[in-house]
This record gives C-alpha cells, structure tokens and sequence, in this order.
C-alpha cells in the first residue's frame, strides 16, 4: 500500500475543512428559515465560514544561501510539474524572502518589491496594499521556458556601494564580513529585491498552502517582520543544514536567535540536512555510507542541541529527480520519504485539531443561544396555553 505523502495529508485536510464548511453554512440556513437567527449568530456563523474560506497553512523554510531550500520545496510540492519551479542552479538561488501563494482575483504572476524600499515608511504589508510600489513578472503557465525566465529574477543582484548597501540596513560597515565582501572599488553585490510574491494555481495552493522561502541571517536580521509575524505564524519551520557545509556559524546563530525559542503546540519545527548525496561514495559500502551520514546527523544534532532523531538527512535533489522519473529506489534512497512523513505525522493532525477546536466552540456558543431562544418561545407558547386553559 503506497504510504500517505504530506500532499495527500493536505488534501485530506482541505476536504474535512470544506465538508466542515458545508455543514455551517446548513446550520446557518436552517436558523434563518425556522426563524431562529439573530444578528449575533449570523454574524458568528459568517466569521466561522470566512475564517475556514481564507484558512492557510503556512510553511517556513530556512536556511542560509546554498542549502538546497527551493530545491527541497520543489521536490516536497511541485514534482508533479515535472520541473523545478523555483529556481535552483548553481549561482542562481533566491535572493529575497518569497511568499508562494494562490490568489484567483489575480493572474499567475511574479511581483518584486524593489530594495529601496526599505528607506521608505512602511511594512511588507503595508507595500502589499500598494500595487504601484512592485515590479510584475506575469507567469505564462503554458511555456515553461517563459516561466523559468520570469522567476529567475527572484536571484536578481544589485552593485551598490557601501554606503548604499548601509542605508538599506544590509550591512555593518565594521564588520569582518562585510570588509571582505567589498570589491577593489568598495562595492558589493545586494539583492535587488526585498520581497517576492508568487502567485501560482497550484492545487496545493489553491488549498490554502502558503510557502515561505527566508534565505539567509541577513535577509531575517534586516526584516522585522520575518521574525514578529511570518515566522512566528507559520504551522512548520523548516530549518535547513547542509551535508557539504556541515553547521556553520551562522546556521547556528540563525537556529538559536529566530527558530529554537519558537514554541506552541500548533508549530512542528524540523531540521533538514540536506545534500547527503554528496557523501555517495561508490567506492564504499551502502553500511559505510550510512555511517557517515550517521556521523554527520550526531555532529549537527550535538551543536544545535538537538536529539539526533530530530535532524533529517535527504537529497532534495535526487528526490526531486526520482519522482519526476518514478524511480523508488532512488526516493527510498534520498531519505525524503522520512521527512514527508514526520511532517504529515506533526503538522497536518496539530492544524486539523485547531481548526476543529474553534469551529466546535463557536458553533457550540450559536446552539446554546438558540436552545435558550427556543426554551424562551417553548416558554411563552405554554404561557399562552395556561392563560387560555385558565
């Protein structure tokens, strides 16, 4: 029997919540057809079918540059594309934080919110009011080609000079770091863009997934509301590590500073190692292989403090490769599968019973004011009889 995916999870989840809407909007009619609605119920009911409407579920990954993040969104939700629909070459990865999403009063679309915004007032959600302030990409969905041109803008740089790169809050002029990233004529490469939205009819995204993609400490440290409000409201973070780079010191000061002080039972936070097809040697034995992969797994567990079992080893790429091919050994050996199924296991059933919870509670609350209207009615009705037996 083919195991439930996180993407057959989700399904399951989106039908439960739409029949769960299905059955309100019945209560909400058969209230106002026996006459037992009043204001304040309709308007509860109407909240409860608009928050179920809107509901999302929310999907951080994080990571420094160079982890792999897109390619493991790529073969987490879009293999059935059959082709990678962030970018994820070599040299070419995103650049800015980028929100994946489905909005149908829009065309699909790639929009850029440009770098030097940050001088100017205003939040990412302000700016999202603001449709003059971003650069639109459309996405042509039947060329992928056309499509691929489009979002490769998300690794679009800026050469700027320090001083510029410094208004912008990107960098700290005193720092080692940044001495060193300065070219001969004191300039430095920079994101050209602060922000990117995607809008994409992906069915999983039509469902209410929201996929966020946070490259690196600069880009988290620089934006206030990655860490008050995306992060903190996402229902999975994701963090990533990779096996070519073991963890490094700003993977550990991401993990310590933004995602280990996160808590709530409404969140799964898992850790990725990525890249483990790096380690492949064909000269050593499948045992060996694994034993180094071991090794590696205690080695980043030890430095974030974690349990081992708590860090996943994959191949985001031969992953995405097998299930484009429908290779099985190749997935089984990716270790992908692992992952899927610890976030099917974690976030799915915890996001289910929240939603279920405050839907019961409210619906709960309508029934108890309507049972009192009606014992208030049954009430008067045998009033009236008595007076009239009287």
């Amino acid at each position: 029997m083919k195991p439930t995916t996180l993407v057959d999870e989700f399904e399951h989840y989106s039908r439960w919540r739409d029949a769960v809407l299905v059955r309100i909007e019945a209560l909400r009619n058969w209230l106002v057809i026996q006459e037992l609605s009043d204001a304040d119920a309709e308007l509860r009911l109407n909240q409860l079918l608009n928050r179920l409407q809107e509901d999302t579920l929310n999907v951080a990954f994080v990571a420094e540059f160079s982890r792999g993040k897109s390619e493991l969104i790529n073969s987490i939700f879009f293999s059935d594309y059959r082709q990678r629909v962030l970018p994820s070459a070599a040299g070419r990865t995103t650049m800015c934080p980028t929100e994946l999403y489905y909005d149908p009063t829009r065309r699909p679309s790639l929009r850029l919110l440009p770098i030097d915004t940050r001088t100017h007032e205003g939040s990412i959600a302000d700016f999202k009011n603001n449709a003059d302030a971003w650069t639109e990409f459309p996405l042509n969905l039947d060329s992928a080609d056309e499509m691929s041109a489009a979002l490769i803008h998300l690794a679009d740089t800026l050469q700027v000079d320090a001083a510029t790169a410094e208004s912008y809050g990107l960098i700290n002029p005193n720092d080692e770091d940044t001495a060193r990233a300065l070219t001969r004529d004191g300039g430095i490469a920079i994101p050209r863009w602060r922000h990117a939205l995607i809008n994409f009819p992906h069915p999983l995204l039509k469902q209410g997934l929201v996929i966020l993609d946070t490259p690196g400490l600069n880009a988290i440290g620089t934006e206030p509301e990655l860490t008050l409000n995306m992060l903190p409201s996402a229902h999975a973070v994701l963090f990533l590590l990779a096996a070519d780079t073991g963890v490094t010191k700003s993977d550990i000061e991401i993990w310590r500073q933004y995602i280990a002080p996160m808590q709530g039972a409404s969140r799964a936070r898992l850790v990725v190692l990525n890249k483990i097809d790096g380690l492949w040697d064909e000269l050593k034995t499948p045992a060996e292989i694994d034993a180094e992969i071991a090794k590696q797994v205690a080695s980043s567990a030890a430095q974030l403090e974690l349990p081992a079992n708590q860090i996943f080893p994959v191949s985001a790429q031969k992953a995405l490769v097998a299930k484009i091919r429908h290779d099985a050994g190749l997935l089984a050996k990716s270790r992908l599968p692992e992952l899927e199924a610890a976030l099917t296991q974690e976030l799915i059933p915890c996001k289910q019973a929240l939603v279920s919870e405050s839907t019961q509670a409210a619906v709960e609350d309508v029934v108890i004011k309507t049972t009192e209207l009606l014992e208030t009615r049954l009430a008067s009705i045998q009033d009236q009889v008595d007076e009239l037996q009287g």
